[in-house]
């Protein structure tokens, strides 16, 4: 298994999680690089990735996982670099013994938001010690409730923006619904592509590992 880390910025951020992974496909298939296939009746290419970024999202930290096993993870590197989107560069390739799973793995995920909220520091700060934040959402042509407060782990104002960690996975909180939250809480104007996922992290033996901590066990 070869994991392919990779950032997510700029326009292509705008495209869905499904064409992205579209494009990851066919950068392997420009690349010459080689994937497995699944057995079964419908055989498709041994792939993984890490959780859906929601769209306008930037990220400095995907994951992109391939079973394949006859190029050097530094061949792979290059090859998809040379054959990649802009926007969507490689910044290292591992080479695991199995999948490391980051879809399952994967407990929360950090954001970084720019802006001035430095005047907004101890209000913002504050509502991590909140019981209970409900709060609605379209999704298709309905109306949700979600209380969002459990899946808050931290909010962090800093001097040029706002660190947010948050629940990813089962159960998730996008960032952007988080950040639609606080724009009706303190009049903000965040928009999605101010947000950008700057780390994953995942609990293992009661400690909060980084995604990079946690491949390490699985690095040949």
């Amino acid at each position: 298994m070869k994991v392919i880390k990779h950032i997510k910025k700029g326009n292509i951020c705008y495209v869905s999680h499904i064409d992205s992974m579209r494009v990851l496909q066919r950068t392997l298939i420009r690349a010459n690089i080689n994937v497995r296939l699944s057995e079964g009746f419908n055989p498709h290419p041994v792939t993984f990735t890490s959780h859906p970024l929601p769209l306008g999202v930037q990220s400095e930290e995907e994951y992109f996982v391939i079973a394949n096993e006859d190029r050097t993870k530094d061949d792979i590197l290059t090859a998809f670099n040379n054959n990649v989107p802009s926007g969507m560069m490689a910044t290292e390739c591992y080479e695991c013994i199995k999948n490391p799973n980051f879809a399952k793995n994967v407990n929360y995920c950090e954001y970084f938001v720019e802006g001035d909220f430095v005047s907004l520091k101890k209000d913002i700060e504050s509502l991590t010690k909140n019981t209970s934040w409900i709060i609605e959402y379209q999704f298709k042509d309905s109306t949700k409730v979600q209380d969002i407060a459990p899946l808050i782990y931290s909010l962090n104002v800093q001097t040029n923006g706002m660190v947010m960690i948050i629940a990813s996975g089962n159960p998730n909180l996008r960032p952007d619904r988080l950040t639609s939250a606080l724009n009706d809480k303190f009049n903000l104007n965040i928009t999605a592509s101010d947000i950008v996922r700057t780390r994953q992290l995942i609990i293992k033996d009661d400690k909060i590992l980084t995604a990079e901590e946690f491949l390490q066990e699985f690095i040949k």
